[in-house]
């Protein structure tokens, strides 16, 4: 019956440790207020309530944004070129953009000791191909939707987990041709970048039934425009 008990107590032990860490692992505002505070970032309060209404919505990376936000504190940077950065997530949150691609293409750049200057005018890039492939796939009838929602006869509506991860991908596709030197003026080009990455990750990241939405939707004449919008 001891040994009984004492297992018990052991096993409620661990939870209780893991919900101790689960806590502490948890970001909150403080945590963002804190490390804008002390970068400083002047416009703290637009950055703030940008991190408020992120903070309340699903599968939002607050620890990565966070991680961002103190790997900039840690640089020997201007503060005004860390300010850039940040506000450029803060930027992709108002406009409901999912920021997974810009926070992995900071890391990289930071690891890649890319000067933040440089690495303000590649985030900017990348966040303009993203609202722009947004309009594309709403031109096409592809929407971002709420459960409960309804759309109109013909539109394909996505829960949002599913329409940011082909946003994000579609986004980073265009984004790596451009950075690779490809010519924003051949769409054939363009379109076989992203087929490519979209099939790669068709029933992996991507559901394949999305895939094949975008597929069959979108041609290399609709991502010439984006990408010369996005440049524009």
């Amino acid at each position: 019956m001891t040994r009984r008990l004492l297992g018990i107590l052991g096993i409620l032990g661990v939870i209780l440790a893991s919900a101790a860490i689960d806590g502490r692992a948890q970001i909150g505002l403080a945590d963002f207020e804190r490390v804008l505070s002390a970068i400083p970032v002047t416009a703290s309060a637009r950055a703030l309530t940008a991190l408020d209404q992120a903070l309340r919505q699903e599968g939002f990376p607050a620890s990565d944004v966070q991680r961002l936000f103190e790997r900039l504190l840690a640089t020997s940077a201007a503060a005004p070129d860390k300010e850039a950065v940040v506000l450029t997530i803060v930027a992709a949150l108002e406009e409901d953009i999912p920021v997974d691609g810009l926070l992995n293409k900071a890391f990289e750049g930071l690891a890649r000791g890319v000067s933040l200057g440089s690495l303000y005018q590649l985030l900017q890039q990348r966040l303009r191909i993203l609202v722009e492939v947004r309009y594309l796939l709403f031109g096409k009838s592809i929407f971002r939707v709420s459960a409960g929602t309804t759309t109109s006869a013909g539109a394909s509506a996505l829960p949002a987990g599913r329409f940011d991860a082909l946003l994000s991908q579609l986004g980073d596709a265009v984004g790596d041709y451009l950075e690779s030197g490809g010519s924003p003026h051949d769409g054939q080009s363009i379109y076989q970048n992203v087929n490519a990455r979209l099939t790669n990750l068709r029933g992996t990241v991507l559901v394949p039934a999305d895939v094949d939405l975008v597929l069959g939707r979108v041609g290399p004449e609709d991502l010439t425009r984006v990408v010369l919008a996005a440049l524009n």
